[in-house]
């Protein structure tokens, strides 16, 4: 008698490889038994007739570390079939905070992540083992793969000045990589268009990258630029990776702007070659043409100087005002934006500027688009957020198709009730995975079911080092997810993202179901996943 039997469901099992027809026994929070078990019994019989029986998902590149602590449930997330979230990206990671820089620190995450909800219990946890074991302690309702952000290190250590980092200083911040190493981390991440990542030099990452390397890590990286530097970026990231010794995992990939998009083939380009020369190296990306981040990335790297104090500051004073604007038309982030592509996704006390173009505002308040630009960051705090709609289909349809390519939302866990409902965030949070699933293979037919599931499961497991995750295999824990591959789908859009998907019944993770019949349950069997 097992706990759980899952019946005549098409079993597509990570690998690759063709779907077949087959029974999941389920036992002590792991797979028992993989086949036709016509005679077996079960506690919890499930029939799958129609659905399809995969590995949960696994997000690839996830901001829910900054949500997880007082939203453990990750409602969003988990309805769309993940099961096991990396989180820590683009240079932020919640620990490890140094006494002497702590509030500080604090403060810059919290207007760069920009999202909706209660503040993060920030006392529970100093170092980065206390921020796992808090994680651990209150339990999640998926798996956790941690990274330790090169942002918080160097924020922490160095400041949030730019130049080089002193040789006393490389030593602690490359003392602090390891010990969070040591302490769980997979890996390092950085941020390379944030401060104070934008702020570093790469033989300063490489070298605070090597504890990384030396442990068997990865290197994941938001690059310094997906536009007019893309090439010399996705450069950058695989060097970083071969003076490291670390795998190198490129964040969120995309060709953003018009006039880039012809660079597509010659990115991917530099992925294969490394992958030849016999480095490690891979990428994700989610299936929407448009990306999201921090307003407040639009300023020119020299204004972030010295922190978010330093910041309001210069935002206040009209000369200062005037050389952002001349730097934002000519460099960075800002250049060549196409303002009527800017949507407002969150703007703590400016709720009507939610759901509403940057250039609509600016018009309706007689500005010009950078003057209205820098008093919204004023008024909300330098926390509101934005959506860009920067992408090609075309190119979204080629990247997809790469073998070196996987799957990572770049979102949070929200929900439909509480304070985790507010505001609009990109709805990749809410929908990548059965977005793919439903658009860009039943639909679209791009790649075909089992290449998106080996995608979004056994491959990035592989390259995890994931050993007991990632396939439908006796003896792995039941991470599952069961889909409808006629109704999967997507709901949430960029004026109303806060809706779960259709076609996905039932998830489980570690042999407990954290979604059943489309209503999450409420456990949370899982924490943080040990280095393999």
């Amino acid at each position: 008698m097992f706990e759980i039997l899952i019946r005549n469901g098409l079993v597509v099992d990570g690998s690759g490889s063709a779907g077949f027809r087959a029974d999941v026994a389920i036992q002590a929070g792991r797979i028992a038994e993989v086949g036709l078990l016509p005679a077996a019994g079960a506690a919890t019989i499930i029939d799958a007739t129609g659905l399809v029986a995969v590995p949960g998902f696994i997000d690839m590149h996830s901001h829910a570390d900054f949500s997880l602590p007082v939203c453990p449930t990750a409602e969003s997330l988990v309805h769309q079939g993940i099961t096991t979230a990396v989180v820590g990206q683009c240079g932020f990671s919640p620990a490890p905070l140094l006494e002497e820089t702590r509030e500080q620190a604090i403060r810059m995450m919290e207007a760069s992540i920009g999202r909706a909800g209660k503040p993060l219990p920030w006392e529970r946890w100093t170092g980065f083992k206390t921020y796992l074991e808090d994680l651990s302690r209150t339990g999640t309702s998926l798996n956790v793969v941690p990274l330790v952000g090169q942002g918080t290190v160097r924020a922490g250590v160095v400041g949030f000045g730019p130049g080089p980092a002193t040789p006393e200083q490389r030593s602690r911040m490359r003392e602090a990589v390891a010990q969070a190493m040591d302490e769980g981390a997979f890996g390092l991440s950085t941020g390379l268009i944030y401060p104070p990542g934008s702020f570093t030099q790469t033989d300063e990452i490489a070298a605070i990258a090597r504890p990384v390397g030396d442990r068997g890590g990865i290197y994941f990286s938001h690059i310094r630029g997906e536009a007019d530097t893309l090439l010399t970026a996705i450069s950058e990231a695989i060097r970083i990776g071969r003076e490291s010794g670390a795998a190198v995992q490129i964040s969120h990939f995309k060709v953003a702007g018009r006039k880039n998009w012809d660079t597509v083939e010659r990115a991917l380009a530099l992925i294969d070659e490394a992958r030849i020369e016999g480095l490690d190296v891979t990428s994700d990306l989610y299936p929407y043409l448009a990306g999201s981040t921090a307003l407040s990335a639009l300023l020119p790297q020299w204004a972030h100087e010295g922190g978010k104090e330093a910041v309001a500051k210069r935002l206040a004073d009209p000369g200062v005002r005037e050389k952002m604007t001349v730097s934002m038309q000519s460099e960075g982030f800002a250049k060549d934006m196409e303002w009527d592509r800017v949507l407002i996704s969150f703007a703590p006390g400016k709720a009507e500027y939610q759901g509403r173009y940057v250039a609509e505002l600016a018009r309706d308040q007689g500005k010009s688009p950078h003057e209205w630009l820098f008093d919204a960051l004023l008024e909300t705090g330098l926390r509101a957020a934005m959506i860009t709609f920067m992408m090609s289909e075309e190119n979204r349809l080629r990247e997809l198709r790469h073998p070196a390519m996987m799957i990572g939302t770049d979102g949070m866990g929200y929900a439909l009730s509480s304070s985790m409902s507010e505001g609009l965030p990109h709805p990749r949070s809410y929908g990548t995975f059965p977005r793919l699933l439903g658009h860009y293979v039943r639909e679209e037919k791009v790649i075909s079911l089992e290449e998106a599931v080996w995608k979004m499961t056994g491959f990035p497991a592989r390259k995890l080092g994931l050993r007991d995750r990632g396939l439908v295999k006796k003896g792995h824990w039941a991470d599952l997810t069961l889909f409808d591959p006629e109704r999967v789908a997507d709901k949430a859009t960029y004026v109303s993202p806060h809706q779960y998907p259709e076609g996905i019944p039932h998830v489980l993770v570690r042999g407990m179901f954290v979604v059943r019949d489309g209503v999450h349950t409420g456990a949370r069997p899982a924490g943080v996943l040990p280095r393999q």
